[in-house]
């Protein structure tokens, strides 16, 4: 008993990693669409502060779903989206996305760079360009499968307290900073 006791807290443990990355994800989501307005996007610090919230966000999600380190779980697509094909295919999108985007510097669908040149006997002029367009329904598509996932992580969370409760016949409290909170009342935010 003893034993299987270690190996359950253990799975558990494995959780907070997963917990924490969606935790994340959601808090830079949110503020990322408290900065998306076009007001926000007439200065390159307006672009650059939004762009750091939704790369944290789109990271901290991607997170969930990509190899991680001894110890951690890595969820599994085909599972957290099993209810919705739309879900999978948007999921599937956003993590190209994650790729070529955050994780990497290859071609996208917000950003474009290039050099603008005029060549005279004088001089040879250089215009550096960065041309930046986001499609606001990619900051929508990444705050739905966040909820998705943060309910999806938090019943998976829930199922596994319960049946640590079965194997040792006991309540288990999760506490979540200085107080301790019963399983059954950890639902995601709305």
């Amino acid at each position: 008993m003893i034993a299987n006791m270690s190996t359950a807290l253990q799975q558990l443990h494995r959780w907070i990693f997963i917990m924490q990355q969606v935790h994340e994800a959601r808090h830079y989501i949110d503020r990322a669409g408290e900065l998306g307005h076009p007001e926000q996007f007439q200065s390159m610090d307006g672009i650059l502060e939004f762009l750091v919230y939704f790369r944290g966000a789109l990271n901290s999600y991607a997170k969930c779903f990509v190899s991680s380190g001894r110890g951690k779980v890595k969820l599994n697509k085909s599972k957290v989206f099993r209810t919705s094909s739309d879900y999978l295919d948007r999921h599937s999108k956003l993590m190209k996305l994650r790729h070529k985007y955050v994780a990497h510097s290859d071609d996208n669908e917000f950003e474009k760079s290039c050099l603008k040149n005029s060549d005279t006997e004088s001089e040879l002029v250089v215009e550096l360009q960065y041309h930046f367009s986001f499609p606001f329904d990619r900051l929508y598509e990444l705050r739905d499968l966040i909820k998705h996932l943060e309910s999806y992580v938090v019943d998976c969370h829930a199922n596994h307290v319960a049946g640590i409760e079965r194997q040792i016949g006991k309540p288990v409290r999760i506490k979540e900073g200085e107080q301790a909170v019963p399983t059954d009342r950890a639902k995601p935010r709305s």
